[in-house]
């Protein structure tokens, strides 16, 4: 199992393909069934049951065009769910294939769920008889086990290809040699005790991934209940907080300004073996943001040239780069810094 018998290129293409049709199938099915509440509002109560309390009396109200936006919520979460089994596929390959049966029946399954809460309700005059429907809510949960089976047993990943880039690698020849054109000027830097900041950020990505997963959050909990919507704007907060930042090196050690304003990551030169440039992938620290865990802590924007300190035991900081050549001159700063008599103690 994950076996790799394609291609990078191929690999790519696969995974790729995989990704679109985890987001689009769980929003065309939202989608479609959201068409269907609507086709049938004039054969539903104004405002349609929601909510059912242990008594099975009902206690929670929706209007029809509220019915249709919880379906597509519904298969937004889904297009959430499966495709982030796909982008963590590093960590474990069959961890990925069991997210990715699990995103599709947690998408079919919900928005079934929604069907048959409308469904139970067609040609009543009010809701003091609503119920979900009992056989839309069964073969929503047949073809739920159906499409995660499916999609467990279909998706096949290959290994993700750790092959690091000749021009990294000469990059970080530049930066860890004690006689290199590079290293020579960084030590000229250390002994004038100068900064280098380093903007870090996803750029219009960030700003893409917070206010898509905000309002996927936003949607979702609004109809469970209106006031819990605020955590849209608040996961949008976070998500933006951290992936954008300021690299910041200089004679008392390194960290991260997330945003620019909040210190993390911060690390004092003694605590720091060396420094190195990586070509690393960000699915190895489990994607993209400030990510802990595995002996690591990382500010990964994407994969490619980073800045990577070695620390403690075997610890490892990585802070992502514009570029392999502002990655070379951060490394070389940094060793220049961790050699220096005027700041190790």
């Amino acid at each position: 199992m994950g076996e790799k018998v394609r291609s990078i290129a191929a690999e790519a293409n696969y995974n790729r393909r995989w990704l679109i049709g985890l987001i689009a199938g769980p929003l065309l099915l939202g989608v479609l069934a959201a068409a269907w509440i609507l086709s049938v509002a004039g054969r539903l109560p104004a405002e349609i049951a929601s909510h059912w309390n242990g008594s099975g009396a009902v206690d929670g109200w929706i209007s029809v065009p509220g019915a249709a936006w919880m379906a597509v919520g519904m298969g937004a979460l889904g297009a959430v769910i499966a495709p982030m089994a796909v982008l963590l596929r590093a960590q474990s390959l069959l961890a990925a294939r069991i997210g990715v049966g699990f995103g599709l029946v947690f998408s079919v399954a919900t928005v079934a769920l929604s069907v048959a809460m409308v469904a139970g309700q067609l040609d009543l005059a009010d809701t003091s008889q609503a119920e979900l429907s009992g056989p839309v809510m069964a073969a929503g949960i047949a073809a739920a086990f159906v499409a995660g089976c499916a999609g467990m047993l279909l998706y096949s990943p290959g290994e993700v290809d750790r092959t690091q880039d000749v021009g990294v690698l000469a990059a970080n020849e530049e930066a860890v040699s004690g006689d290199s054109v590079l290293a020579a000027e960084a030590q000229d830097r250390a002994a004038r005790g100068e900064t280098l900041r380093i903007k870090v950020t996803m750029g219009r990505w960030s700003w893409a991934l917070s206010l898509g997963v905000g309002a996927v959050v936003g949607v979702g909990t609004f109809f469970i209940f209106p006031a819990l919507a605020v955590l849209g704007v608040v996961v949008a907060a976070i998500i933006w907080v951290f992936t954008s930042g300021t690299a910041v090196i200089g004679p008392d050690g390194v960290m991260v300004l997330a945003a620019g304003r909040w210190k993390i990551m911060p690390l004092a030169w003694k605590e720091v073996r060396g420094a190195l440039v990586e070509d690393i992938k960000a699915l190895d620290y489990g994607g993209w943001g400030y990510r802990m865990g595995g002996g690591s802590i990382g500010f990964i924007m994407a994969s490619g040239p980073a800045l990577v300190l070695e620390a403690g035991c075997h610890q490892k900081y990585v802070i992502s780069m514009p570029d392999v050549a502002t990655a070379a001159k951060a490394a070389a700063l940094a060793n220049a810094y961790v050699l220096a008599p005027t700041v190790k103690k």
